[in-house]
């Protein structure tokens, strides 16, 4: 616990994209808050005692003005909508609402694989990022001490890396064809407007946000996101700050050509990712495996993106009639519609959508 303030505190790490993306959040809502990158908190392999007495093993950890520590963005936001008014990054209606939460998880659960790919592979961008990481972990050091940090965190990341099934040596080109795509579909989207439901971001726009805001910096990412991409370069800039930007939600109905391409997007990559770690947890695997454009992804089974499918579905069951046949063309295109249906008894086994 931390002391009683008025203002929240992120303790953040610099490499971290859902970081980036509460802090985001926090500026454009106008939110009092302090960003804390705790010096020594880390060493390469774990958190040290500045950061374990908070008991939280993710980040950011936000300090509330009460001073309780918090995790997990997606509930983080939502609660702080219910604390805060006016500038909310939730979609009025309930349909643009599910919508949003869909490519938020697109952008939290999925393109964390083929970020851990980028940055964990080749030569050049491993030894950038973990240059630049435990530099900014662990701050005026001698070369020595950065050098044996540098050497703990790729050993550690490059287990991550395949333990999230980013590791596959034939899945490379396909997260370069999917990055480039993801690319050309959001600067094609900026064109016609700066948000994925209007002039306004949402929560989807700083999940996306976040991790552009890490493709933006690490080596091959960035010159890939450079050369093609130049309208999202600049909007990850703009993103970061929004506390002076003011806009309006969209009045149509039906969703943007941009969110319907996240959608279908979400439907060859997230669909398949979360149906298969789903199953595998039901069936008491430690492992999932899927295809992703003929390449077969072996990860993990974890239980938090099982979570959020579960959450996504409560979600979807509770739109209303009118939404969700709005929705109906869209989610049957990108094979999200039967899917979405509570199999028998699952529904009472919905975990509580809340801060951990």
């Amino acid at each position: 616990m931390g002391e009683p303030s008025d203002r929240y505190r992120i303790i953040a790490g610099p490499g971290s994209p859902y970081s980036h993306k509460v802090r985001a959040v926090m500026r454009y809502r106008r939110i009092p808050h302090d960003w804390v990158i705790v010096l020594g908190g880390w060493d390469g392999t774990g958190q040290t005692d500045k950061l374990t007495h908070l008991h939280k093993n993710q980040l950011p950890i936000v300090l509330f003005p009460d001073g309780t520590p918090w995790t997990d963005s997606t509930p983080l936001i939502h609660e702080l909508d219910s604390r805060h008014e006016g500038r909310s990054v939730l979609p009025p209606s309930p349909g643009e609402r599910f919508l949003a939460r869909l490519i938020e998880d697109f952008a939290d659960e999925w393109l964390p694989i083929p970020l851990m790919a980028f940055r964990w592979t080749s030569d050049e961008d491993v030894a950038f990022c973990a240059r630049r990481q435990m530099h900014g972990w662990l701050g005026a050091v001698s070369e020595d001490e950065l050098a044996a940090g540098m050497a703990r965190f790729t050993a550690r990341q490059q287990k991550v890396r395949t333990a999230l099934g980013a590791g596959n040596p034939a899945a490379t080109d396909v997260f370069h064809r999917q990055y480039l795509e993801l690319l050309e579909t959001l600067e094609r989207g900026l064109s016609l407007q700066l948000f994925l439901f209007g002039n306004r971001p949402s929560i989807a726009d700083f999940a996306l946000y976040g991790m552009l805001s890490q493709f933006a910096i690490d080596p091959t990412a960035a010159r890939i996101l450079r050369q093609h991409a130049v309208r999202l370069f600049q909007w990850t800039q703009y993103i970061d700050d929004l506390s002076g930007h003011d806009g309006n939600w969209s009045t149509d109905r039906e969703p943007g050509e941009t969110a319907r391409a996240m959608v279908k997007f979400a439907g060859r990559t997230l669909l398949p990712m979360m149906l298969a770690v789903s199953a595998a947890l039901a069936e008491g695997k430690p492992l999932a495996v899927y295809p992703i454009e003929g390449v077969q992804i072996t990860s993990i089974a974890r239980p938090y993106p099982a979570h959020c499918w579960l959450w996504l579905k409560q979600m979807f069951a509770a739109l209303p009639y009118g939404e969700r046949q709005v929705l109906r063309p869209l989610l049957e295109e990108a094979g999200f519609w039967n899917a979405l249906a509570f199999a028998p008894g699952e529904a009472e086994r919905v975990p509580a959508f809340a801060m951990i």
